[in-house]
C-alpha cells in the first residue's frame, strides 16, 4: 500500500473540519438567536420571528439544515451543503494475499472525500444541482437541471449528470450509508452516475414509485473537463428503470417494508467490459476480484431490493444478476448480493425518504453533550456481501465479506464510524492468481456533513 503523508492528511482534514464547523454552527446560532455556547434544538431550523439572517449582496442568508440564500422576492434560492470524510485504518492479509498484492498490508490515512454542493431554484420552476468532490482528485459528482412542477404521466424530469435510478444502496447518499463504503456487488455491477435524462413519478399517495431514464455511460471519465469530450469518450448507452413501493408504512416511517426491482440495459460501444471492486475500503487500490477486460456488445443487469424497519431494528438487502453478451464467449453470468442489519442502542430508527425510495440522515434524539446528559445516537451494524466474477473461461474470482460496525451520531451533522471487515477471496485465475486468501481490514471514519 502506498503510504501517504499521514500528518498532512490529518492537518488538512482538521482545517476543513474546523472551517465547516465554524461556518455551520455560526449560521445555526445566528438563525436560532443563540450564542455559540448555548444549547440548540434539533426540532427545526426555521428562522424565528423577527430574525432575518445575514444579508449578503441583496440575498438573505440563514441556516436551515444547510446554508440558504434567498434573493429579492425569493425568485432565486440557493442551498449550500458539503461534507468531509477522514478515513484511517490498517489492512492485514494471509500469505496468499501478501504475495499476490505486495502493497496491500499496512496502515494508511486518507481524505476520503471533500464535497461542496449547491441546489439553486429559479422562480420556483427550475432547479439546478451542482456537486464537486475536491479529494483525490477533483470530480463532478452531480450536475443536472430539473423541473419543480410535475408533468402529467411523466412526473418530474431531470437532465444532466446524475445517478442512474438503480439500486437502493447506491441511490442513498454516501453520507447516510450504514457502513463506510457500499457493498461489493454495488461497486461491481451498479451503473452509478452518468449523463442523461430521467423521469420519476408516483401513485397511490406515494406508496408506489417508478423512475426511468436514458444515459450516456461516461462514468470512468467524470473528471473536470469539457462535457463534449466526455460524451465523445463514452463507452455505451444505458436504459435504466426502477420500480419500488411501500406495502407497509406506519408511524411516520418507524415501521415499514420497502420492495423494489431494477433493470439496466447497456449498449456497449467499445466492445469491452471489466468487473472489479475494492474490498469495501478506499485504504487500498487493490481489487481482490477482477475479471480483466473481455469482449461484449450488450449487458442486461437485474436487481432486487428489500428493506424493513421495526423501530430501532432494521434490515436491508439486494441481489444483482448481470448477463454480458455478444462477445466470443457468448453470454456470461455474474451475480452478487448483500444483507445487512442494524440496531440503535439509543432508540432511534433509520429515516426513510419516500419520494426517492432511499434512507436518509439520522437525527439523534439528543446531541452528544455528556455534561448535559446527551450521548448522541449509537448503532450496531452487521453485513455480509458476496460477488461472483467467475463465468466460463473468465475467472475473476469470488469474494465474500463479513463486516461488523459501530456508528456514533454525535449530532445530525457529526458522525464517527468503526468497521472491521473479514474478506475472503477464492478461485481467481486472472493475474495475480489467488486460490484462497483472507484479509482483515480495520478502519475508522470521522465525518461532518450538512
Amino acid at each position: 500500500m502506498s503510504k501517504r503523508n499521514t500528518g498532512v492528511v490529518f492537518a488538512l482534514a482538521g482545517a476543513v473540519t474546523l472551517f465547516f464547523s465554524f461556518l455551520v454552527f455560526g449560521l445555526r446560532a445566528h438563525a436560532s438567536g443563540l450564542e455559540m455556547g448555548e444549547a440548540q434544538s434539533q426540532e427545526d431550523h426555521e428562522i424565528p420571528e423577527g430574525k432575518e439572517g445575514y444579508s449578503i449582496l441583496g440575498f438573505q442568508a440563514f441556516w436551515k439544515d444547510g446554508i440558504h440564500l434567498q434573493g429579492p422576492r425569493e425568485k432565486i434560492k440557493v442551498r449550500i451543503g458539503g461534507s468531509a470524510k477522514l478515513d484511517a485504518g490498517r489492512l492485514d492479509g494471509d500469505d496468499q494475499i501478501g504475495r499476490a498484492f505486495t502493497d496491500f498490508i499496512g496502515q494508511d490515512a486518507i481524505l476520503r472525500s471533500l464535497r461542496l454542493n449547491l441546489l439553486t431554484t429559479f422562480y420556483d420552476t427550475v432547479e439546478w444541482k451542482l456537486e464537486f468532490d475536491f479529494a483525490n482528485p477533483a470530480q463532478i459528482k452531480e450536475n443536472w437541471f430539473g423541473l419543480t412542477s410535475e408533468i402529467p404521466y411523466l412526473g418530474f424530469l431531470r437532465a444532466g449528470y446524475m445517478k442512474e435510478p438503480f439500486s437502493l444502496e447506491i441511490l442513498t447518499s454516501s453520507t447516510d450509508l450504514v457502513f463506510m463504503e457500499a457493498s461489493l456487488p454495488v461497486w461491481t455491477f451498479a451503473p452509478g452516475s452518468n449523463l442523461g435524462v430521467r423521469a420519476q413519478n408516483s401513485a397511490w399517495e406515494g406508496r408506489v414509485n417508478w423512475a426511468a431514464g436514458g444515459f450516456w455511460n461516461v462514468q470512468p471519465t467524470d473528471r473536470l473537463g469539457d462535457a463534449s469530450d466526455r460524451i465523445d469518450q463514452s463507452n455505451g448507452f444505458d436504459l435504466t428503470f426502477r420500480l419500488y413501493g411501500l406495502p407497509w408504512y406506519e408511524g411516520e416511517g418507524g415501521k415499514l417494508l420497502h420492495l423494489g426491482v431494477g433493470y439496466n440495459h447497456r449498449f456497449v460501444s467499445n466492445g469491452e467490459l471489466r468487473y472489479k471492486t475494492r474490498p469495501e475500503t478506499y485504504l487500498t487500490d487493490n481489487a481482490l476480484v477482477d475479471t480483466k477486460e473481455f469482449s461484449v456488445d450488450r449487458i442486461d443487469l437485474f436487481n432486487l431490493e428489500a428493506a424493513a424497519v421495526f423501530g430501532p431494528l432494521s434490515y436491508q438487502g439486494e441481489v444483482f444478476y448481470s448477463l454480458p453478451a455478444g462477445g466470443a464467449g457468448g453470454t456470461h453470468h455474474f451475480w452478487g448480493g448483500y444483507i445487512l442489519g442494524s440496531i440503535f442502542l439509543t432508540g432511534e430508527h433509520r429515516p426513510y425518504k419516500q419520494s426517492e425510495g432511499v434512507f436518509s440522515r439520522i437525527e439523534p434524539k439528543h446531541d452528544f453533550r455528556p455534561l448535559r446528559g446527551g450521548w448522541g445516537a449509537w448503532e450496531l451494524t452487521a453485513r455480509f456481501s458476496y460477488v461472483d466474477c467467475n463465468s466460463k473461461e473468465i475467472r475473476g474470482g469470488e469474494e465474500g465479506n463479513l463486516t461488523l460496525g459501530l456508528n456514533g451520531y454525535l449530532s445530525r451533522h457529526l458522525q464517527v464510524m468503526l468497521n472491521w471487515i473479514r474478506a475472503r477471496v477464492k478461485d481467481r485465475d486472472t493475474h495475480p492468481r489467488v486460490e484462497t486468501g483472507e484479509a482483515d481490514i480495520y478502519q475508522a471514519r470521522f465525518q461532518i456533513a450538512f
